[in-house]
Parts: C-alpha cells; structure tokens; sequence
C-alpha cells in the first residue's frame, strides 16, 4: 500500500493525458466542421484573413508542444510491475498555466468559428495575468524602494487599532481619578 499515492497520480495522469488527447481531436475537427458548414450557409470566407490563420496554426502548435511534453513527463511507467508515476500533472505553477493555456486556445478556436474571428483578442488575458503575477510578485520590493506609492497603506481600521493600543485606564483607576478630581480624604495624593 506504499504506492498507493503513485498509483492513484498515475492514473489521474492517465486520464489526464486522454482527455487531453481527445480534447485536440475533438476541438480542432469541430472547429473545422463549424467553419465550414458557416462557410457554406453564409458565403463568407473559410478565413477572414491570413493573421487568424497564423494565430490558429499557432495556437495549434504550441498546444500539441504542451500536449507532447505533458505526455513526457506525466506518462506513467512501469518497471517489474511497480508503477513510477510521472509528475503531477494536476500540480500548480508551469503546469497549471499551461493547462490554462490549452483551455483558452480552445475557447478561443472554437468561439472564433461559431461567433467570429475577434474573439482571438481573448488572448490578451494571458499577458495580462502574467503582469499581475509579476506585481504581485515584485511589490513588496517595489515598496522598499519607492514606499509612497508602494508601500503600506495605513486604513481607518489601522488607524483605530493604534488608537486602541494606547494603554487605558481600567474602571477602578477612573473612579480614583473622579475622586481625587473632588477632593475625596480617602484618596492619598502624592506630593512631587
């Protein structure tokens, strides 16, 4: 039972690579089937230009890249009958990005065939998720260097905390003080 963990990533692996395998078959057939029978009803073009061409064999290539390196590192292998699984591919970081890549080309070849060519601009979320990550990565040295605009803001509620932090006088020491205000005898003041 110490391979458990191994054989359950292996064949979530497996199941992985499937439907990934599929995935391609089925989008990229599909988007071509679409594309034409538009083609057909409507008379337009097959393609409104040559960059939606470039963008989709681009796309298409870098997705089966992933697709091929997914398929060398995440293939389970077996070695006198124990199974080596291969990396996680439900792991976070290159590998989850990369899945997010294949998911978004896909979205994109295939709403660009049902809806039109400008749902490509879809791409544009991938650089822009990539400056986020970055900011957020960069910000806490960015705050070192220019604080002012960087740096920590100071909120209502911190500005209350402090307030709050400030040592307070507890119920018996506001009631000396009220007497000592009066000029209660039972309350010894002390000379300076």
């Amino acid at each position: 039972m110490a391979n458990a963990s191994e054989k359950r990533r292996a064949t979530t692996n497996e199941a992985s690579l499937r439907s990934l395998r599929v995935g391609l078959l089925l989008v990229n057939t599909l988007s071509a089937v679409l594309r034409f029978v538009l083609c057909k009803l409507t008379s337009k073009p097959l393609f409104s230009s040559k960059k939606i061409i470039f963008l989709h064999v681009t796309t298409l290539l870098v997705t089966l890249f992933i697709w091929r390196w997914f398929t060398l590192i995440g293939t389970p292998k077996r070695v006198n009958g124990s199974v080596k699984a291969g990396d996680d591919l439900n792991a976070s970081g290159v590998i989850e990005l990369s899945w997010d890549f294949v998911y978004l080309t896909w979205i994109c070849v295939l709403l660009s065939s049902l809806v039109g060519d400008w749902v490509w601009w879809l791409f544009i979320l991938i650089p822009i998720f990539a400056g986020y990550k970055l900011f957020t990565l960069f910000r806490p040295l960015l705050g070192m260097f220019l604080p002012g605009i960087f740096g920590p803001r100071s909120s209502s509620a911190a500005a209350a905390q402090e307030h709050q932090a400030e040592p307070t006088e507890s119920r018996k020491q506001q009631k000396l003080r009220a007497r000592m205000e009066k000029g209660d005898k039972r309350v010894q003041q002390v000379q300076k």
